[in-house]
This record gives C-alpha cells, structure tokens and sequence, in this order.
C-alpha cells in the first residue's frame, strides 16, 4: 500500500508554507511514530528547508536526480537526510543552474519514490502552483492551502482553489490553513473561509517570537516548545488529517509522466458496485447542466465560432467541477474526478463516449447499435468496446448534435439522416420507428493525413509497379472505375489517384460527404444537400453533374455513383472529359459494369439496353476492384481493361490480379501482385507524349 502524501503552498511568497511544512513533517513523525518524509521542491532561499532544519550540507534533490534511471524505493533510504526529530529530508536543488534538471516528470518520479518508501510523505511547494508540480499534486492525498489575514492573500487563495479545482481537486481535498491569526485581523475568519469558499481547518496564532526563535535555533517549534499554543493547534491539526486519512479508501499510485497522455491510459477502473452511483451522479449533474445552459442553441450559434466555442467549454468545465462538488462530494480521487468531469463535459458538449474513439488514431469506424453497443473497426477487424452511453435520449442529443448545425433534421418523419462532423468524418444515423433496437450511428472517420503511395505499398496494398501504373493512367486521361464493398477502401483508392492529376488541370469533386483531400489547388469542391424540413430544396449528385458540365472542369471526380447520375457521368466522359473518376459497389469489374447498366436505367430515360453498354464501353477505360479480404486487410485485387464489347458482353482483359495462395495460422491472408502480361493499349500513347513505363511491370511477376 502506497504512503500518504501531503503538500504545502502559501497562496503568497513568504507566507510561511516552508515552516509550517517542517513542524507538520515532524508533528507526523512524533504523532504515528510512523516513517515521515520532507520533501522540498521549492526555490532555495534563506530560511528555506534544508537551513531551517540545520541541515545545509544534506544532500540536494539534484543528487537524487542522476540516478533515477536505476533508482528504487529502497535505494532512495540512502540518499536522504536524516534530521534529529526521525524524519528523512530532501532538500531543494542548490542554486538556480540545478534547479534547471528538476522537470516535473523527474519531481514525479522522485515524489513517487517517497511515497512507496514512507508513510508520510510532506511535500513543501512554498509559494509554487503551477503546472510544473501537478505531477506531484496528482500523487498528493491533500493539499494544505496556506494564506495570511491580509487582502492580497484572500483574493490570491480563491484563485487557488479555482486553479485545483481546474485539476481535479475535491475541495474535500483541500484545506485552509491561516497563518499569523490574531483577533485584530481586518476583517472575520467567516469573511475569509466565504471569499476563498473553504472552511480554516488550522489557525496558527500571530507569535513573531517564537517563529524567530525556532528559525534561529533550526528547530521546530513543534519540538522546542511543545506546550505553545501554536505547537497544540499543529498537533491537533496532524492527528485531524491522519484520521482522515485512515478513513478514507486508498489506492496504488502512478505518476502522471507524460502531460498529453491519452484518457484511456489514466482512465480508473471504478470497482462494479461503484458503476450505478457514478452513473446516477453523471445523470444528475448533466440535468442540471441542461437545465442553466441551452445547448441545442449553442450547437447551432457556436458551430462555426471556435473562440466562442472554446469559451464555453470552459464556462461549462467550471461549472461540472463546481456541481461535483455539491452532488459527489465523497468523490475525491483525482483520477475519477478528472474522468468524470471529462465524460460530462463530453457528453454537454461533444459527442459524448464516442470522443475517445474519435480521438484514437488506430480506430477507423465506429458502429453504434443502441446505447450498449458501440463497435469500432480497428486495423480492419471488428471489436465491441465497452463505451455505453448513459440513456437514449443522450444518443439522441449526441445526432442532433451532428445534425442541427448542418441545417439538417432527423425525428419521426425523417429517421434517416447522412452528415459529417468537422473534421470530414462521414456520419450516417437512423433512429425508431425505422430503428428497431434504438437509435444506431455510423461514423467513417476521416483520415487527417491523407495516405501516400508508400503507405499503401507498406500496407500491402498493392505494389510499386502497380503504384507506376496508377500514375501512368492518371497521366493519359483515362477514365476510370473504382470497384469494391462497403468498407473497402475505395475512397482512399480514389483519393490517391486523383492526386495524380496535373497542377495545372481544373477538378471538381462531387459528392454526398466531402471525403476526398486533393493537394492540387485548383479544386472545386462540390456536395450535395438532402432537402429541409420542408422537404424541399434538395440537390443530388445527379444535379451537382450536371452543373459540373458548365464550370469548364478538365476532370470530374464523382465521389460514388448510387442512380441516375451514373448516365450522366457516362456523358461527360463520351464528351471531352477524359480523366474522368468514380466509385461503385461491386464485387467484380464485369459486375461493376453490370452495376452502371443498372444504375443508368434509373436516370428514368427510356433509352435502350444496347444504347447503354455502348456508353459505359466507350466511356470506361479501367475497372479498378478494391477488396477487403477475410483479415480486415483492403488490397487493389484487379486492374482490369475495358476493351469492348462482343455482342452483349463487356470484353476485359485483366492487366493485374492478386492471387491468394492461403491463410496463415494467425489467419492473415497470403498471396502475390502478378501481372498477366497483358500491356495497355494507352501505354502506347503515353510512349509518344514521352512519358515513359517500363514495359517490364507487364510482363514479369512482382512480389
């Protein structure tokens, strides 16, 4: 079990932290008899720990230092002080250049190292509270805020306690301590406890005398006159905190090392009985919350205002500290403190449980079923995790919250809804009567770094002479097809390819949710709007092509082809816009093809089934099948040319396949990239134009 530490600040310089943090060291000693000790990180000056103690040769916190690599606990025994009254003291660095080796990971790690060796561990901050020792606050049971009768004090110690609040103190973990009381104070101890909002759990009385004495004697007075007034109120003060902290549940701690380190790392696993009272207190504060603070207005106020946006999460951090204080009080651990203010203010203001996983690089998509099951897609596989939202009327409110700055609508007359959030990230939602099990959402997140061919060739992918191919093909203006299933890959297949574009050709992209991230700059990108809740003034893809045609593009990047706009498409390409790109669902080339017949029959002109083949065969150059095979891995499984048709049939020559060859033990797939030796009809032009393949990527097999 790990020891007790307890750290001391005066919310002004020279307010007396540095001895009151001596005499409590060794109040603790003589009260417990237990292992007590004094660690000084403050900035050495005269009166400081070690010449207070007498002990100016004792070893300094930057001996302690080097060593930290190898140190443990009891090693640590050894490279303290030992002063008289039997506590072990750290003194702080000895001058400004040491001082400089003192990082807050260091002073953690040293503050850790006390208090898996002692008992009690008092730490002396003197006048320090910054970021540099919330380290060591993190690893603090309690912290003793010390402040003198005076107003520059008073108001100084409200900030303070605003300041430990913003880092996860309980204000059950915090007490006031007013130095140099006297009955001539210019105003009541009742002013002070209401304007720092604490209640003075120590009065040490005014004695200039005996403080001089015992600094001139470097002795604490706790032990030089034991019968002093201010000696018995220390002494009541220290058996106060021990039985405190007696009673209180205690856990092994961690030093927080690393000041970014991600939620899930410092997460606390709340024992199962606890899981309902957590609950219950998330649900009270965020009705409370609710009921101050008209979120549903800011969402839509705010969606475009990151200043103000940033101003009221702040606003509303405050606020959640403030209400945890008065719904769980007995909640002082910081590290479920800390959580639970983030989980609410999640919940008020973001989207609640899903932030984590939208925040983690590795997580790809995230699948909602109802409030107990949320999936996430992680490296192509698919895992339940144990995020659970708190209600259904949460869930709800997170969609809205997605929805209703887009000018988009989702209740009973509209279930169904496709968004994005900021970010980019596709989001598609669907609530009762359509969802039967509750509300369900659907995120594609969206890749902040767009993937590079190197990426994709290390992922296995595909391969570099395939990747020179891409490129090649881009190059020659021929338009091609991206064929694949939900989820495999084609948008970033698309994405790389139209990266090959020119500089100095004029794209448009078109579609439902803006996914791709072109680098070329002149880019005009374009996405449709579903109708308001008026049920008008809705604009398609089919619509948004057909306004492309008059916006002189040299290539027309259509996003995925789902109906009508597939004709459309067709047109541009049999027009003078060659180069063109899109998507469809399809499992094959050949069904990809059979997909485009389908899809312009629904332009809803009574055109011919042989007028249409004629189109998609003159229009298409390259069917690229993008697959997700059985362990989640998405590999480019053909690249097919379209090089007519004979009678009613597509003829398609395969230029490069993916042949399996099996499944390994772990159940990752194997298999090779192999051309077929099949060479292009436009590497011929290409030749001409003196842009130059190698002829070898046809004709040889590549690994």
């Amino acid at each position: 079990m790990a020891g007790a530490a307890i750290s001391v600040f005066s919310v002004k310089g020279g307010g007396g932290a540095s001895l009151i943090a001596a005499n409590l060291a060794v109040s603790l000693r003589r009260e417990t008899r237990a292992s007590v000790a004094l660690l000084d990180v403050s900035y050495p000056i005269p009166g400081s720990i070690a010449l207070y103690l007498g002990l100016p040769q004792a070893k300094a916190l930057t001996d302690i230092v080097p060593l930290l690599d190898r140190m443990q606990p009891t090693l640590l025994k050894s490279y303290v002080t030992n002063h008289a009254s039997g506590i072990a003291v750290i003194p702080a660095a000895k001058d400004a250049l040491h001082e400089k080796m003192l990082t807050p990971q260091k002073l953690a790690r040293v503050t850790d190292l006390l208090v898996r060796a002692y008992d009690y561990v008092v730490i002396d901050l003197a006048s320090t509270l910054s970021e540099d020792v919330v380290p060591i606050l993190d690893l603090s049971e309690l912290v003793c805020l010390v402040l003198s009768p005076d107003v520059g004090s008073v108001a100084q110690g409200r900030q303070s306690v605003t300041y430990l609040q913003s880092h996860h103190f309980s204000r059950d973990a915090m007490r006031l301590v007013l130095n140099r009381y006297s009955t001539k104070m210019p105003f009541p101890p009742e002013t002070i406890e209401e304007s720092v909002g604490l209640p003075i759990a120590l009065y040490l009385p005014l004695d200039e005398e005996l403080m001089e004495q015992s600094i001139a004697m470097a002795d604490p007075f706790v032990s030089s006159s034991p019968r002093h007034p201010v000696s018995k109120a220390l002494d009541a003060f220290t058996q106060q905190l021990v039985g405190e902290l007696h009673s209180r549940p205690r856990r092994a701690k961690q030093p927080r090392l690393v000041a970014d380190a991600s939620p899930a790392a410092e997460e606390v696993r709340e024992s199962k009985e606890r899981t309902d009272e957590i609950r219950d207190v998330k649900i009270r504060i965020h009705r409370r919350l609710i009921d101050e603070i008209d979120f549903k207005k800011a969402d839509i106020e705010l969606a475009k205002d990151r200043k103000k946006k940033s101003e009221l999460r702040s606003k509303t951090e405050v606020k959640i500290v403030s209400l945890l204080d008065e719904e769980a009080k007995e909640m002082t651990d910081r590290d479920l403190r800390k959580r639970l203010v983030k989980e609410i203010l999640d919940e008020a203001l973001g989207l609640g449980p899903l932030e984590d996983l939208l925040r983690d690089p590795d997580v790809s998509e995230i699948m909602v079923n109802g409030i107990d099951h949320v999936f996430v897609e992680r490296k192509g596989k698919l895992t339940l995790t144990e995020h659970k939202f708190l209600t259904e009327d949460q869930l709800r409110a997170v969609i809205e919250r997605i929805v209703n700055p887009l000018g988009r609508r989702i209740d009973e007359k509209s279930p169904m809804v496709d968004a994005r959030l900021e970010d980019g990230s596709r989001v598609n939602a669907i609530i009762p009567p359509l969802a039967i099990d509750g509300p369900s959402v659907t995120i594609r997140k969206f890749a902040k770094t767009p993937l590079k061919v190197p990426d994709l060739i290390r992922f296995g992918s595909f391969t570099t002479q395939m990747a020179q191919f891409f490129e090649a093909a881009v190059l020659a203006r021929q338009n091609i097809v991206i064929s694949g299933g939900t989820g495999s890959g084609k948008t970033t297949l698309l994405n790389l390819l139209s990266s090959f574009v020119p500089e100095d050709e004029r794209i448009v992209t078109i579609e439902d949710s803006a996914e791709l991230q072109l680098p070329q700059e002149h880019v005009v990108r374009l996405e449709s709007r579903p109708p308001n809740i008026e049920g008008e003034g809705a604009v398609t893809i089919r619509d948004l092509v057909r306004n492309a045609l008059r916006m002189r593009p040299d290539r027309i990047v259509v996003g995925e082809c789902r109906a009508g706009e597939a004709l459309d498409m067709l047109q541009a390409m049999n027009t003078g816009h060659d180069g063109s790109l899109t998507t469809v669902h399809a499992n094959t080339p050949r069904d990809a093809l059979s997909r485009l017949e389908t899809l312009c029959l629904m332009a809803g002109l009574d055109l011919p089934a042989r007028a249409i083949r004629e189109q998609i065969a003159s229009a298409i150059d390259l069917v690229f099948q993008q697959s997700r095979l059985s362990d989640g891995s998405r590999r480019v499984t053909h690249i097919s040319e379209i090089t007519g048709r004979e009678g009613e049939v597509f003829t398609i020559a395969d230029i490069f396949l993916f042949k399996q060859t099996g499944i390994t033990p772990e159940g990752k797939v194997q298999g090779q990239f192999a051309p077929t030796g099949v060479i292009p009809k436009f590497i011929e032009g290409l030749s001409r134009r003196g842009i130059k393949v190698p002829r070898e990527i046809f004709l040889h097999q590549t690994a």
